[in-house]
Protein backbone atom coordinates (compact mmCIF):
# COMPACT_ATOMS: atom_id res chain seq x y z
CA UNK A 1 0.00 0.00 0.00
CA UNK A 2 2.87 2.36 0.85
CA UNK A 3 4.35 1.71 -2.59
CA UNK A 4 1.06 2.64 -4.28
CA UNK A 5 0.70 5.85 -2.23
CA UNK A 6 4.31 6.78 -2.99
CA UNK A 7 3.76 6.13 -6.72
CA UNK A 8 0.62 8.29 -6.73
CA UNK A 9 2.42 11.10 -4.90
CA UNK A 10 5.29 10.90 -7.39
CA UNK A 11 2.85 10.94 -10.30
CA UNK A 12 1.07 13.96 -8.77
CA UNK A 13 4.39 15.77 -8.33
CA UNK A 14 5.35 15.06 -11.94
CA UNK A 15 2.00 16.38 -13.17
CA UNK A 16 2.40 19.53 -11.06
CA UNK A 17 5.90 20.11 -12.43
CA UNK A 18 4.61 19.53 -15.97
CA UNK A 19 1.80 22.06 -15.43
CA UNK A 20 4.29 24.61 -14.12
CA UNK A 21 6.54 24.02 -17.11
CA UNK A 22 3.61 24.55 -19.52
CA UNK A 23 2.68 27.77 -17.73
CA UNK A 24 6.33 28.81 -17.79
CA UNK A 25 6.50 28.28 -21.55
CA UNK A 26 3.72 30.81 -22.02
CA UNK A 27 5.24 33.41 -19.72
CA UNK A 28 8.27 34.19 -21.91
CA UNK A 29 5.97 34.96 -24.87
CA UNK A 30 4.22 37.63 -22.81
CA UNK A 31 7.59 38.89 -21.62
CA UNK A 32 8.98 39.08 -25.15
CA UNK A 33 5.90 41.05 -26.21
CA UNK A 34 6.52 43.46 -23.35
CA UNK A 35 10.18 43.71 -24.36
CA UNK A 36 9.15 44.36 -27.98
CA UNK A 37 6.81 47.08 -26.71
CA UNK A 38 9.59 48.61 -24.64
CA UNK A 39 11.84 48.57 -27.70
CA UNK A 40 9.29 50.63 -29.61
CA UNK A 41 7.78 47.75 -31.55
CA UNK A 42 4.80 47.27 -29.27
CA UNK A 43 1.50 49.00 -29.61
CA UNK A 44 -0.92 50.70 -27.32
CA UNK A 45 -1.27 48.81 -24.06
CA UNK A 46 1.76 46.54 -24.58
CA UNK A 47 4.29 49.37 -24.55
CA UNK A 48 2.52 51.10 -21.69
CA UNK A 49 2.46 47.90 -19.58
CA UNK A 50 6.20 47.57 -20.04
CA UNK A 51 6.66 51.15 -18.85
CA UNK A 52 7.73 52.48 -22.27
CA UNK A 53 5.90 55.36 -23.91
CA UNK A 54 3.38 54.28 -26.55
CA UNK A 55 4.52 54.65 -30.15
CA UNK A 56 2.11 56.69 -32.26
CA UNK A 57 0.61 54.44 -34.94
CA UNK A 58 1.59 55.40 -38.49
CA UNK A 59 1.04 53.87 -41.92
CA UNK A 60 3.06 54.69 -45.03
CA UNK A 61 2.51 53.29 -48.53
CA UNK A 62 5.31 52.21 -50.81
CA UNK A 63 6.30 49.69 -53.42
CA UNK A 64 8.58 46.65 -53.23
CA UNK A 65 12.21 47.52 -53.90
CA UNK A 66 15.60 45.82 -54.14
CA UNK A 67 16.88 42.74 -55.94
CA UNK A 68 14.64 40.44 -53.90
CA UNK A 69 11.58 42.72 -53.97
CA UNK A 70 11.45 42.75 -50.18
CA UNK A 71 12.71 46.30 -49.67
CA UNK A 72 10.45 49.32 -49.20
CA UNK A 73 10.44 52.37 -51.48
CA UNK A 74 8.05 55.16 -50.34
CA UNK A 75 5.17 56.02 -52.67
CA UNK A 76 4.29 59.65 -53.39
CA UNK A 77 1.07 61.15 -54.72
CA UNK A 78 1.11 60.94 -58.52
CA UNK A 79 3.42 57.89 -58.68
CA UNK A 80 2.62 55.03 -61.04
CA UNK A 81 1.48 51.58 -59.90
CA UNK A 82 1.76 48.85 -62.55
CA UNK A 83 -1.20 46.52 -62.95
CA UNK A 84 -0.20 42.85 -63.10
CA UNK A 85 -2.05 39.56 -63.63
CA UNK A 86 0.33 36.95 -62.17
CA UNK A 87 -1.14 34.49 -64.69
CA UNK A 88 -4.54 33.88 -63.11
CA UNK A 89 -6.49 36.56 -64.96
CA UNK A 90 -7.37 39.07 -62.24
CA UNK A 91 -5.48 42.33 -61.99
CA UNK A 92 -3.49 43.44 -58.97
CA UNK A 93 -0.92 45.96 -57.85
CA UNK A 94 2.02 45.17 -55.59
CA UNK A 95 2.55 47.67 -52.81
CA UNK A 96 4.48 47.86 -49.58
CA UNK A 97 3.09 48.88 -46.21
CA UNK A 98 5.36 50.42 -43.56
CA UNK A 99 3.95 51.03 -40.10
CA UNK A 100 4.84 51.80 -36.52
CA UNK A 101 2.98 51.26 -33.27
CA UNK A 102 1.32 47.91 -34.05
CA UNK A 103 3.81 45.29 -32.90
CA UNK A 104 5.01 42.58 -35.26
CA UNK A 105 1.56 41.28 -36.22
CA UNK A 106 -1.29 43.34 -37.64
CA UNK A 107 -4.35 43.17 -39.85
CA UNK A 108 -3.84 44.98 -43.17
CA UNK A 109 -6.67 45.87 -45.55
CA UNK A 110 -7.00 48.20 -48.54
CA UNK A 111 -9.50 50.14 -50.61
CA UNK A 112 -8.78 51.29 -54.17
CA UNK A 113 -11.08 54.16 -55.18
CA UNK A 114 -11.56 55.13 -58.86
CA UNK A 115 -11.44 58.94 -58.82
CA UNK A 116 -13.40 59.16 -62.11
CA UNK A 117 -16.34 56.84 -61.42
CA UNK A 118 -16.33 56.49 -57.64
CA UNK A 119 -16.08 52.68 -57.87
CA UNK A 120 -14.21 51.05 -54.98
CA UNK A 121 -12.47 47.69 -54.86
CA UNK A 122 -11.74 46.29 -51.42
CA UNK A 123 -8.91 44.07 -50.24
CA UNK A 124 -10.57 42.73 -47.07
CA UNK A 125 -9.08 42.44 -43.61
CA UNK A 126 -7.69 38.93 -43.16
CA UNK A 127 -9.03 36.51 -40.55
CA UNK A 128 -5.64 36.41 -38.80
CA UNK A 129 -3.03 39.13 -38.36
CA UNK A 130 -0.17 39.17 -40.84
CA UNK A 131 3.41 38.80 -39.67
CA UNK A 132 5.39 41.99 -40.25
CA UNK A 133 9.14 42.32 -40.66
CA UNK A 134 10.25 44.73 -37.94
CA UNK A 135 13.55 46.50 -37.38
CA UNK A 136 14.16 49.34 -34.91
CA UNK A 137 10.41 49.78 -34.28
CA UNK A 138 9.51 50.13 -37.98
CA UNK A 139 7.56 47.23 -39.48
CA UNK A 140 7.01 46.33 -43.14
CA UNK A 141 4.61 44.13 -45.06
CA UNK A 142 6.29 43.80 -48.46
CA UNK A 143 5.00 42.77 -50.91
CA UNK A 144 1.32 43.32 -50.24
CA UNK A 145 -1.00 42.30 -53.08
CA UNK A 146 -4.03 44.56 -53.67
CA UNK A 147 -6.73 43.42 -56.07
CA UNK A 148 -7.68 45.90 -58.78
CA UNK A 149 -10.17 43.79 -60.77
CA UNK A 150 -13.39 45.75 -61.20
CA UNK A 151 -11.85 49.18 -60.59
CA UNK A 152 -13.04 50.08 -64.11
CA UNK A 153 -15.30 48.33 -66.64
CA UNK A 154 -13.59 45.50 -68.56
CA UNK A 155 -13.46 47.46 -71.83
CA UNK A 156 -12.43 50.78 -70.20
CA UNK A 157 -8.91 52.15 -70.55
CA UNK A 158 -7.03 51.56 -67.31
CA UNK A 159 -3.68 52.97 -68.41
CA UNK A 160 -3.40 56.38 -66.76
CA UNK A 161 -6.43 55.82 -64.51
CA UNK A 162 -6.18 57.90 -61.33
CA UNK A 163 -7.07 56.06 -58.13
CA UNK A 164 -6.77 56.67 -54.42
CA UNK A 165 -5.27 53.73 -52.54
CA UNK A 166 -6.00 53.67 -48.81
CA UNK A 167 -4.47 51.03 -46.53
CA UNK A 168 -5.76 50.45 -43.00
CA UNK A 169 -3.64 48.70 -40.37
CA UNK A 170 -5.01 47.58 -37.01
CA UNK A 171 -4.08 45.08 -34.34
CA UNK A 172 -5.80 42.96 -31.72
CA UNK A 173 -5.26 45.69 -29.10
CA UNK A 174 -7.52 48.06 -31.07
CA UNK A 175 -4.74 50.31 -32.39
CA UNK A 176 -5.60 51.53 -35.91
CA UNK A 177 -4.25 53.95 -38.50
CA UNK A 178 -4.38 54.41 -42.24
CA UNK A 179 -2.28 55.78 -45.07
CA UNK A 180 -3.48 56.98 -48.45
CA UNK A 181 -1.95 57.98 -51.79
CA UNK A 182 -3.34 59.29 -55.08
CA UNK A 183 -1.66 57.15 -57.75
CA UNK A 184 -1.89 56.43 -61.47
CA UNK A 185 -2.36 52.91 -62.82
CA UNK A 186 -0.23 51.60 -65.67
CA UNK A 187 -1.00 48.68 -68.00
CA UNK A 188 2.60 48.38 -69.23
CA UNK A 189 2.98 44.90 -67.67
CA UNK A 190 -0.34 43.47 -68.98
Amino acid sequence: MKGLVRSLLLLGALLAVSACADAGEQAPAASSDAVAGAAGQGAGGEGERAGAPAVAPTVELGVPDGDDGLGFLPLSDGDVLRLQTFGQGGTHVLVGVRCTGFGNRAFVSAIMHNDTTGVEVTEPRPARPQLLYCEAGVCDLVPYLVHASGIAPTDAEKDGLQVRLTVTVDNESGVTAEGSREVVLSTADL
